[in-house]
């Protein structure tokens, strides 16, 4: 996601932990509270250990630590100091020189984040009393152990090697930062729920060549890599298998026992998530699933997210970018979040962004009363696909799109996606626009989108280059609405 948006809505997350931060000793006067006699005293930190770690789970799902030690008699408060320290050369300051009257604190915990915290002993006037000459200091990590691939090592059989077959539990790769790598195989992540992570200040990059690609059955988390698909024949990123394990079925997740028109198939539980990558030369799908049972049953996806990422398509073939239409009889996603991100494409190739196999109600795949909810904000679309629906197959009696600041240039048969009968649609300040000899927008299309060209910079025609930060190309919108309402990708804004 777009990291300073995430960061603003931390600090005020800050803000209210500290208002409702209590001291250890409530309504008693300072000097009582930490003096019991101490006084004259050259005063130490607090002894800070991982005992004094609480992670607080808030009603939304969103995460803080809370930081807590024992009273230094004498004292007359705290200091405290939390920075992030992904980048040891770089820290980033989430608290900065805080008092804290009482015991205790808290501030956000972000996932794949590396902090450092301090509190020292602030002096007390009354009593003599001077402050801590240094801090404490602890180290936290929100980071999953992870098993480094070395470089120069193939991807595909270091995770055959080191993941253990039956295993079911969430586990993390991590690869160098900065190094290179090729994945030529299927990288079948089994049973696992993976995480395969880079460094977020320096990304390394993974050539796909041959048949590599990622298979999942449980789901996977992919950060902060760059990706090189320029030698890659026709595969897809991300597949699901075609040897489902039975315990994904909807038999045995108990759905199908629920309503009389549960279909068999299978049910990926965990998110799938791109977070934060970059591609080259995208040739066929991001996500594809595969044909299983002689096309009588497949995979749904719980929860499909693309964050921060530009995805760049080379197209060769006409397979959909989210592909789900080998599955004639099964198929859905149940949530999916596409934001802060640019999806564009070089080749002029008719094909569809979003394809189902067949018209699935969600009820079919995820039980009684599931909907779909599908979101898109702060993206750009560039020619994804031209000349074809954006999406097609869906049910959407049940779908829920919310579709907001987004920029879909040349890009046909948008109401396919969001607008058919029963829709609940949330548009706001979105611009369509299509290219050509007087093109013409579908009513339902303009019904959540101003017609407007959003006259990129430039160039956007050329193929992206992962050594560049921006690729070397530029999405940045020049009309006035779009400028006014920060509509698109983010990055281009900066």
């Amino acid at each position: 996601m777009n990291y300073r948006i995430k960061w603003l809505s931390s600090i005020c997350y800050v803000s209210m932990m500290l208002g409702l931060a209590t001291s250890c000793a409530e309504g008693v006067d300072d000097n009582e509270r930490f003096s019991a006699g101490v006084s004259n005293t050259q005063l130490e930190a607090p002894k800070l250990t991982e005992e004094n770690l609480k992670v607080l789970v808030g009603g939304d799902g969103s995460e803080s630590v809370d930081v807590s030690w024992p009273v230094v008699l004498g004292a007359g408060g705290y200091l405290a100091n939390v920075d992030i320290v992904n980048d040891p050369t770089n820290p980033i300051s989430v608290i900065k020189d805080l008092r804290v009257d009482g015991c205790h604190f808290a501030f956000p915990r972000e996932v794949d984040t590396k902090y450092e915290i301090s509190v020292s002993t602030l002096g007390n006037e009354k009593l003599n009393n001077k402050g801590s000459v240094d801090a404490s200091l602890i180290s936290y990590s929100t980071m999953l152990p992870a098993t480094l691939i070395p470089e120069g090592q193939e991807i595909s059989q270091f995770i055959a090697a080191n993941l253990p077959d039956g295993d079911t539990s969430e586990t993390a790769f991590e690869l160098v930062a900065g190094g290179e790598y090729e994945l030529t195989g299927n990288a079948d992540l089994k049973l696992a729920n993976v995480t395969i992570r880079g460094d977020r200040y320096n990304r390394p990059t993974v050539n796909i060549m041959q048949e590599g690609c990622i298979t999942t059955q449980n789901g996977v988390k992919i950060r902060n890599i760059n990706f090189d698909m320029s030698d890659a024949p026709l595969t897809s990123f991300i597949c699901l298998s075609a040897d489902p394990n039975p315990m994904f079925s909807t038999e045995a997740l108990g759905i199908k026992a629920l309503a009389s028109n549960v279909k068999d198939g299978f049910i990926v539980p965990n998110p799938i998530s791109i977070e934060s990558c970059n591609f080259r030369n995208v040739p066929s799908s991001i996500v594809w699933t595969n044909q299983i049972g002689g096309g009588t049953s497949g995979w749904a996806l719980s929860n499909l997210r693309i964050d921060d990422c530009v995805v760049q398509f080379n197209k060769q073939n006409y397979k959909p970018a989210i592909n789900l239409e080998d599955n004639w009889g099964f198929a859905g996603i149940r949530m999916m979040t596409l934001s802060n991100s640019t999806f564009y494409n070089l080749a002029n190739i008719k094909c569809r962004f979003l394809r189902y196999g067949v018209r699935m109600n969600p009820e079919q795949a995820f039980g009684p009363g599931a909907t779909t909810d599908h979101t898109m904000s702060h993206c750009t679309f560039y020619k994804t696909f031209t000349g074809d629906q954006f999406a097609n197959n869906m049910d959407n009696s049940k779908l829920t799109a919310t579709i907001t600041h987004c920029i879909f240039y040349d890009i046909m048969r948008l109401d396919q996606y969001c607008f058919r009968s029963g829709t609940s649609v949330v548009p706001s300040d979105n611009v369509s626009w299509l290219a050509g000899d007087e093109p013409k927008l579908h009513s339902n299309v303009l019904k959540m989108s101003d017609e407007v060209d959003p006259d990129f910079a430039g160039p956007t025609g050329n193929m992206f280059d992962i050594e560049q930060v921006n690729g070397g190309v530029s999405f940045r919108p020049q009309a006035a609405i779009c400028v006014t309402n920060k509509i698109g990708d983010p990055r281009w804004f900066e």
